[in-house]
């Protein structure tokens, strides 16, 4: 018996070997990779938004660069080497952005991780990442979470990075030698911020950063939408996932059909992420510019599977390739606002009302899918449909209601609102520097972040900016505008004690401090404010006034030599006033009556003139306001007056009893126009009128200033001054007969006159009058603010510090910048009282 054939087995379907000289088959060709969107964020949209109040919250919401700044940023970027690329990131960045991955331990790790798993916390801010995606590792305690930069634990590794950025920005603020070399990248209005690319945070250039570091980020992927970047890290491997998996010639339609097939089939094109972000994390490529975040698990299958039987969009959380996918997925109330603002090279005052709408999200608000933790059941797009029909009535409500409005109205409405912080194209030059030196009371900013005189400045800046749209102040500003940076001199005054070889040869070397002599049976936030605040005028009176008068000096041509670094032109064109408050203006004046009287230009000046000019400015200041000043007691003190100094704009061809050229004579400042302003209730506050002529002081009093927040009352007491001359003389009335003026008579600043056919010139007007014409155009060095009228005892508590919120104040400095006298007579802006200015006439020059 024969046993049965066996059949031989086959041979396994292989390609057969290639022949020696046989080259193997091309690879598929891959897609061209789409051009990527980068565009450079940061989380500092608090910061250029000048608050006028110390930041008390803090968003990790993104805002970008202007497509021109974020262009800078990056041509300079990829000027460093590979290899410092890295270790900046490893060093500064590695956790900044969207989905950022820290290892938790402990218990605390185990809180976090089963708290953030079970359900997203509502946030008040939109940065916060509700969408946070973490996985519960088989119920252990070390639990891998994924979270965003907002809540992160501050561990030590943390606060040795803060602390070693803030020692980079102390060695930055003490710097002094090379203030003209540029080292990060300028951005905003008028480069008053800089990108730090070592360091890859944004900070402000002409005041010290306080606060935490503000993070910086090369933005590729975005999650959600554009304000919300994905980490350096997670970026580069979705990036390298999409260059594997969705430029492969056949993707698409394997993404068709593995849509079609369900869940099940999507898994096999995800690309797993690595396990640092997440156990299970994967991104499924749609298209060109999205893609989908998801997890493994059985829970998150069957929840896909649900929805996808239901029809609905397929669960995940989708991210985005470059900035304009991430903003086109932005909701519909801030995408068009956005897109003005994108479509210019750099952005414009728009930008920053989406950015404020962005960072502004109420609580609770997430990002338009949401994947809960653990299940990744997508809840948003469940119920999406739902309302969409909803939202649609809603957006057409709003759209009829936002067209009834004017639309210049409502443009003049935004540019007021709105800080105006943002570079534009659109922006006038900035033709003016305006320093603002602060009086007594700013050694209370080192313990009480609420008295930095930052925050003052910048709300003078913003009263300026809103006066700026005025239309009779419009005007006169005719394309130009001004700048205010603030001299924060008390903060780099030392004071360290100097022994005298006397005192060294005899052993004396007590020292002792305010705190050692300080009662301490008392209320200490009085003493400390006593110390802190009204230390400051002994100190003045001391032989520490010099190193005062130092300390201001140093830190104004800091100012104006970063300025001229970045506006290199201005030293040509521009001018620099000054404004002084309290005791500022004390030093101010000590400043400017040693000044002489014109300064070379900054480039004209040797390198050690610059570095160690310590009792002058490197600048020539036009005009000086001072405001709350103490400045009369000082010249009464010293029995000085006040006199115009020869060689000035207002003073070329004054006699010699009229105007001196003399540096060093105290009251004799190198100016162009004072201006002494107050308020009645300021106790602080002295009038100088006398100082220039006390006779004449008498019979010329501090002259109005125009107020911009009551035209009724304006109005109505104009009306009744016009008709009080019609009244007998016992009831306040009586006829004025207006003084007629001669023929070719005009209002010129100098004391002389021209008469008769031959052009020879005489003197007219006393010496006080013609000094007080030389002094400003208004012949009266004193005015005073309208107050509230409501009570001058509640006045006098707060009329000292009042200055920096007064609209009038504000449109008195423009209308005194940038007017001609023609301009003020036009307008009414400036002096309320035009008949109380007193000048002198010039007869027979032409105009």
């Amino acid at each position: 018996m024969t046993s049965p054939t066996v059949p031989e087995p086959k041979p396994d379907a292989k390609e057969p070997p290639l022949a020696p000289d046989e080259s193997p088959p091309p690879s598929p060709t891959l897609l061209p990779c789409p051009a990527l969107d980068v565009r450079w964020v940061h989380a500092g949209a608090q910061h250029l938004d000048m608050p006028i109040a110390p930041i008390t919250t803090t968003t990790t919401a993104y805002k970008s660069f202007s497509a021109d700044e974020s262009r800078r940023i990056e041509d300079k970027w990829i000027t460093y080497p590979e290899e410092q690329r890295k270790r900046i990131i490893a060093e500064w960045a590695k956790d900044d952005g969207e989905l950022s991955s820290k290892r938790t331990k402990g218990k605390e790790g185990e809180r976090r991780g089963s708290n953030a798993s079970l359900a997203p916390t509502p946030r008040a801010r939109r940065g916060s990442n509700a969408s946070t995606l973490s996985v519960d590792k088989d119920s252990k305690p070390h639990t891998e979470s994924v979270r965003s930069g907002e809540e992160q634990p501050r561990t030590d590794e943390v606060e040795a990075t803060e602390m070693s950025y803030k020692d980079i920005l102390a060695k930055v603020q003490q710097e002094y030698d090379d203030l003209e070399l540029i080292k990060g990248v300028p951005v905003s209005q008028d480069s008053l911020f800089e990108v730090d690319l070592d360091t890859l945070s944004l900070h402000p250039v002409f005041w010290a950063h306080t606060g935490p570091r503000v993070p910086v980020l090369r933005g590729t992927w975005f999650v959600t939408d554009e304000t919300r970047p994905c980490t350096w890290e997670l970026a580069m491997e979705i990036e390298r996932g999409y260059s594997a998996n969705s430029l492969q010639p056949s993707y698409k339609h394997e993404l068709a059909t593995a849509m079609s097939l369900g869940p099940a089939s999507e898994e096999k094109l995800k690309f797993n992420l690595p396990p640092r972000f997440g156990q299970g994390l994967g991104v499924i490529f749609e298209d060109d510019h999205k893609g989908r975040l998801i997890t493994n698990g059985t829970l998150t299958y069957l929840s896909r599977a649900l929805w996808s039987s239901l029809r609905t969009k397929p669960g995940g959380t989708y991210v985005y390739r470059g900035f304009s996918a991430a903003a086109d997925a932005s909701p519909s109330s801030t995408k068009e606002t956005d897109r003005r603002g994108r479509s210019d090279s750099t952005a414009s005052r728009r930008d920053s009302i989406s950015s404020a709408r962005s960072a502004s999200r109420p609580a609770g608000k997430r990002p338009e899918s949401v994947v809960l933790a653990v299940t990744g059941i997508d809840l948003d797009s469940a119920v999406k449909e739902q309302v969409h029909g909803v939202r649609e009535k809603i957006e057409s409500v709003k759209k009829d209601i936002a067209g009834t409005l004017d639309d210049q109205k409502r443009q003049a409405l935004e540019e007021e609102n709105v800080p105006m912080t943002d570079s534009s194209v659109n922006d006038p030059p900035c033709t003016d520097l305006v320093l603002v030196i602060h009086g007594i009371g700013q050694q209370l900013a080192a313990q009480y972040e609420s008295y930095n005189f930052v925050y003052a400045s910048n709300q003078l800046r913003q009263i300026i900016r809103k006066q700026s749209i005025n239309p009779a102040l419009a005007s006169i500003i005719r394309e130009r505008r001004c700048q205010v940076l603030p001299v924060q001199w008390r903060a780099s005054l030392k004071l360290e004690p100097e022994g005298s070889e006397e005192n060294i040869a005899h052993e004396m070397d007590n020292r002792f401090t305010m705190a050692d002599i300080t009662i301490s049976k008392s209320i200490p936030y009085v003493r400390e404010l006593t110390n802190s605040v009204l230390l400051d005028i002994p100190l003045f009176m001391s032989h520490h006034r010099q190193k005062m008068i130092e300390a201001v000096c140093l830190q104004a041509n800091k100012l104006y030599r970063l300025w001229i670094a970045r506006h290199p032109g201005f030293e040509h064109t521009g001018r620099v006033h000054i404004v002084g408050h309290s005791l500022g203006s004390a030093l101010a004046a000590h400043i400017l009556s040693n000044q002489p009287t014109r300064m070379p230009k900054l480039s004209q000046l040797p390198r050690m003139v610059i570095t160690q000019t310590r009792d002058r400015f490197l600048f020539n200041t036009s005009d000086l306001f001072l405001c709350g000043s103490p400045l009369g007691i000082f010249l009464h003190l010293d029995q000085a007056q006040l006199m115009p100094r020869k060689g000035r704009e207002r003073t070329m061809n004054s006699p010699q009893d009229e105007a001196i050229e003399r540096a060093g004579k105290f009251g004799c400042m190198s100016i162009d126009s004072l201006y002494n302003i107050f308020y009645y209730t300021d106790p602080i506050a002295y009038t100088l009128n006398a100082a220039v002529d006390v006779k004449l002081a008498a019979l010329r009093p501090p002259l109005a200033i125009t107020s911009v927040t009551a035209p009724f009352f304006s109005s109505v007491s104009d009306s009744i001054g016009s008709i009080s001359k019609y009244l007998p003389s016992y009831l306040g009335g009586g006829t004025t007969e207006k003084k007629e003026k001669r023929p070719g008579a005009i209002r010129l600043p100098s004391g002389l006159e021209m008469i008769g056919p031959s052009g020879a010139e005489r003197l007219r007007g006393t010496r006080g009058e013609r000094r007080f014409s030389a002094l400003n155009p208004h012949g009266n060095v004193d005015f005073y603010l309208p107050g509230s009228a409501v009570s001058d005892y509640l006045d006098m508590i707060t009329a000292h510090a009042n200055y920096w919120s007064d609209p009038s104040f504000a449109a008195f400095l423009l209308a005194e910048i940038f007017s001609t006298r023609l301009d003020l007579m036009r307008t009414g802006m400036g002096v309320g009282a035009e008949e109380g200015a007193h000048t002198i006439e010039i007869v027979g020059r032409p105009v």
